[in-house]
């Protein structure tokens, strides 16, 4: 074989060799991949010195061989590797920044210059074991061989994470050893070479699947913490919808209870404080129901914006919910005065909303930490007191909680208590009070008022235990029992009286409770006739089609239906011409003041409208002699009051009705009259005459 042909042999089966790796096919291009970059990078940063160190050990290692044999230039230049080698390990080792300090930038660049300076250091280690090969002897020049073949198997595992770098190694090491084999004609290293050129293109193929894998995890990686990162992303989005009203894009009222409680462990800790504000809107309810809901939302929308323009840093506002809105000051008792100061002045300039200009106004209830309460919860509570109490006295105003509303809250608490531990129908009673004819001083009917003696903390008021059942949604259960008892009363009473039963707001609005009362009714086999429900004004205005509806139930059983307490509310003509009742009461405080000329003109005009509207009426709390007179005067002829007979037990009206006080005996003249009214028999009890409802 000529040298011409062992030439073209090797350069055969080195084109074979590059066709392996895939030289063409691949280049050495560099990923475009950020994360897989920095993966590079870090095992790089770990694994390279180990390459430099494995080039020192190689270097003496070859020297250690041949040092007998070789001259002290070629000495000096294994040397040389050495320093070189251990000034580049530790340069990487010490000198290059952590993978989370280094740009995508610089990390390509270094990659690159990796990549290309595998060329340059491979020629050198190869000439070098070529300078080697012509010292020693056999086995000398076999070691070096050896320690080549090593010297390429470790930089490829080396540089595994590098592809393109481990293939030059291979190319630039490999296949120039087996072509330099092949021209010196030595058939045993010849064949080493290939083999051992065959076994690190094997490994070339066995490292590109590891870092495939590599790749992989990499990526898995990126895409794991990128789901990772849009499942905080969409759960902070989340916690946020959780924490912001809709609407007006204010925080709503989680978010308000939340940042409470945060300004309570605050306070706590440094000894600050804060007030809390519970902000109810005036004439909300009247807008939503003129101009619609769409109006509405509109309206509280600029509300919050206006709220929104204090622009106060230590200002939060929230919407709680409805027409109410919260406000969190960071500040004392004057800074609140002030901030409700501002902004009853800034809700009450009108709101101008498509073509309608809208008037509201505000009522404010403040409650401050630490005066009025250690926790949230408490102190939330108290601004919520106050604001009932401001709005149940004085609207458009701004009040805080103070020591005589604690006192009252205490009350209350201890009443809800009472009354939900309370053994109804033991500790409820009726007493009845006569209504009288004006004509013939006969009593015609009775009114079923409700007492509660409680086992717990005594005598209640009506109105006030009243008030707090419906709030406890007590009030259909306490209804059902004093209807029982007040049947049971009418059951006994002469056939010719009527008895006026009293419903709550919640009970006419409520078509259980009257399919309670119905049934009670029949079962008790009294005649609906004898019945006359009183109902307030109030008690429609909260849901006027369901109260007719049960109106017109009643009504259709036989029973009557009175509206009572008229004139405290807003009845109109056009508003009573619509309602199914059969009478009127006249509240208490006409009566007491018909001294007025005003007054006993209005009182008179009342009358005058009941017989148009072909309407009983009844005039309530007639005390003296002159009321009575007046009021026959005016033609009235049916009313109640102390000066007739005042609330009693059914044994004691029994006695009443057959006693002198029942069969009023009516003089022909006033002064007869008069007369009549002061005698022993027709005696005043000033006692509490509060009704049920």
């Amino acid at each position: 074989m000529t040298l011409l042909d062992r030439y073209r042999g090797a350069l055969s089966a080195a084109r074979r060799i590059a066709s392996l790796h895939g030289l063409a096919r691949r280049r050495h291009a560099l990923t475009n991949d950020p994360n897989l970059l920095i993966g590079q990078y870090a095992n790089l940063k770990r694994q390279v010195p180990l390459l430099y160190l494995l080039l020192i050990i190689i270097a003496l290692a070859s020297l250690y061989l041949m040092f007998d044999a070789v001259p002290m230039g070629v000495a000096i230049v294994s040397m040389l590797f050495v320093v070189v080698g251990t000034v580049r390990m530790v340069s990487w080792v010490w000198f290059l920044p952590p993978p989370e300090e280094i740009s995508i930038a610089d990390v390509r660049a270094l990659l690159l210059r990796t990549t290309w300076a595998v060329v340059p250091i491979c020629v050198s280690y190869l000439g070098y074991a070529f300078l080697l090969d012509h010292y020693g002897d056999a086995s000398q020049r076999a070691g070096v061989a050896i320690c080549l073949v090593l010297t390429a198997v470790g930089c490829i595992f080396c540089l595994m994470h590098l592809p393109q770098a481990a293939r030059l190694v291979n190319l630039t090491t490999m296949a120039p050893y087996a072509l330099y084999q092949l021209v010196t004609g030595n058939q045993t290293f010849l064949l080493v070479a290939l083999i051992a050129s065959i076994v690190t293109t094997l490994m070339i193929r066995v490292s590109l699947n590891a870092h495939e894998h590599f790749t992989e995890l990499i990526t898995s990686r990126a895409e794991l913490a990128l789901r990772r990162s849009d499942a905080e992303r969409l759960a902070a989005e989340n916690a946020d919808l959780a924490m912001t009203d809709a609407l007006t894009r204010l925080p709503n009222r989680r978010a308000f209870l939340a940042c409470m409680e945060d300004w309570v462990r605050r306070s706590d800790r440094t000894g600050g404080q804060f007030v809390v504000g519970v902000l109810d809107l005036d004439r909300f309810k009247p807008v939503n129901d003129i101009y619609g809901h769409a109006t509405g939302d509109q309206l509280l929308v600029q509300v919050g914006e206006r709220l929104q323009s204090l622009g106060r840093d230590r200002l939060l506002i929230a919407r709680l919910g409805g027409d109410e809105f919260g406000l969190l000051i960071n500040g004392d008792v004057a800074a609140a005065k002030a901030v409700g100061e501002q902004v009853i002045e800034l809700l009450h300039r009108p709101f101008d909303i498509d073509t309608h200009s809208l008037s509201l106004g505000c009522s404010i209830g403040f409650a401050d930490f630490p005066g009025t309460g250690r926790s949230a919860s408490t102190i939330f509570d108290r601004a919520d007191y106050a604001l009932y109490d401001v709005k149940a006295d004085r609207r458009g105003d701004f009040a805080f909680f103070t020591p005589s509303l604690e006192k009252r809250l205490r009350n209350e608490t201890e009443l809800e208590a009472a009354l939900l531990s309370a053994d109804l129908p033991s500790e409820l009673q009726v007493e009845l009070q006569p209504i009288v004819s004006l004509g013939s001083g006969n009593a015609c009917g009775v009114e079923a008022l409700a007492r509660w003696n409680s086992a717990a903390i005594g005598k209640i008021e009506p109105a006030r235990f009243i008030e707090t059942a419906e709030r406890l949604n007590l009030i259909g259960s306490i209804t059902t029992n004093l209807f029982v008892k007040s049947l049971a009363h009418l059951a006994v009473l002469p056939a010719g009286l009527d008895l006026s039963f009293n419903l709550s707001a919640r009970d006419i609005v409520t078509p259980s409770t009257i399919d309670t009362l119905i049934s009670e009714l029949h079962l008790h086999q009294i005649a609906p006739q004898r019945l006359t429900f009183e109902i307030t004004e109030t008690a429609l205005m909260r849901d006027f089609d369901s109260a007719i509806t049960q109106i017109k139930r009643l009504r259709d059983l036989g029973a009557s239906i009175a509206l009572d307490d008229f004139g405290t509310g807003f009845s109109s003509l056009s508003y009573l011409s619509r309602l199914p009742i059969d009478k009127i009461k006249i509240d208490r405080s006409f009566v007491n003041n018909l001294d007025d000329p005003g007054v006993r003109k209005i009182v008179a005009a009342i009358l005058g409208m009941c017989q148009t509207l072909e309407l009983g009426c009844v005039a309530e709390g007639v005390e003296t002699p002159e009321q009575f007179l007046m009021l026959r005067a005016m033609g009235y002829s049916l009313a109640q009051g102390y000066l007739f007979a005042r609330p009693m037990q059914v044994e004691e009206l029994q006695g009443w009705l057959h006693g002198p006080g029942g069969q009023y005996g009516v003089a022909d003249s006033d002064t007869g009259l008069e007369s009549d009214f002061s005698s022993a028999k027709m005696q005043r009890h000033h006692l509490p005459n509060a009704k049920f409802g």
